[in-house]
């Protein structure tokens, strides 16, 4: 067997998958692989043509029941699959904008990272009027994590080291925010996560404006019990909504993502109110006594 490449280290890359057939062929053609990277597809029940895609891909298909899904379980169990020391977990509905976007990362490994970073994300775009930074990684540590990270990285495009996910792995009953939990735990420890600016993505969800309600409720609450999320107020809600309309209008987001992003804000707005009435309540309740 050949000796590994240090300088170009394989990367195990898990995409979870539901019926994901419209955006997972613009993922996978957006970006280059080495022979020795794997692709491993952790599908939850999809009735398209997304496995056929997959394996036309090369991937290793891990499957699950639609009724165990969560984001964690489905994540767990294609790092149980994975055979190298990296992992990065990719959405199937995050296309990247850079061809060598697994090279990036894998600078960060040989030659960017210090020694006690667990974990590498890079940045989610809603639109082509979001703009990264061209280069470079900044490392974050326990005093900086407090408000998390500004451009709203995630497990939608996060790199793990393997065996540091092997000491704590996701949370598999939370509804969202796994992947926070792992960075707050992680730093805990005495680790970092490195934030690599030029790892960026376009997020191009389908899902309808309800679910990203849900999710935008749920993200915050997850946020909330880990570190002190920014709480939207309404005229930033508003100010986001009109810029939102705008890129649309002038071609530079579609309008499903555009929408997608309004309702996720609207979630995270009444999540926080609902989270400041509950904490005023408990406050006089404990008053009262």
């Amino acid at each position: 067997m050949d000796a590994p490449n240090l300088s170009r280290p394989p990367l195990s890359i898990v995409i979870r998958s539901l019926n994901v057939a419209t955006t997972l062929p613009r993922v996978l053609a957006a970006f280059d692989r080495l022979p020795e990277d794997e692709l491993i597809l952790v599908d939850s029940g999809s009735t398209d043509t997304t496995l056929e895609i997959a394996r036309q891909a090369g991937a290793r298909i891990v499957t699950m029941k639609s009724s165990d899904f969560t984001y964690g379980r489905s994540l767990n169990l294609g790092f149980r699959a994975a055979r190298h020391e990296w992992v990065l977990a990719l959405s199937a509905h995050a296309v990247p904008t850079r061809r060598d976007f697994l090279d990036l990362y894998r600078e960060g490994i040989t030659r960017r990272f210090p020694s006690h970073v667990s974990a590498a994300v890079g940045p989610m775009l809603l639109s082509d009027l979001d703009r990264p930074l061209p280069g470079g990684v900044t490392i974050f540590e326990a005093s900086d994590f407090k408000y998390g990270f500004g451009f709203g990285a995630g497990n939608p495009n996060s790199l793990y080291r393997r065996s540091d996910w092997e000491e704590m792995p996701f949370d598999e009953e939370t509804g969202g925010g796994e992947d926070l939990e792992w960075y707050v735990h992680s730093m805990r420890q005495g680790k970092a996560v490195a934030a690599v600016h030029a790892a960026a993505v376009y997020y191009i969800s389908r899902q309808p404006m309800k679910a990203f309600y849900r999710k935008g409720r749920v993200d915050f609450r997850a946020s909330a019990r880990w570190i002190e999320p920014h709480a939207p107020s309404v005229a930033g809600l508003i100010i986001r909504m009109a810029k939102l309309v705008l890129y649309a209008a002038l071609g530079r987001t579609d309008w499903q993502g555009a929408k997608s992003s309004i309702a996720h804000g609207l979630g995270n707005y009444v999540e926080a109110r609902a989270l400041r009435r509950a904490a005023a309540a408990a406050a006089d309740s404990k008053a009262a006594r």
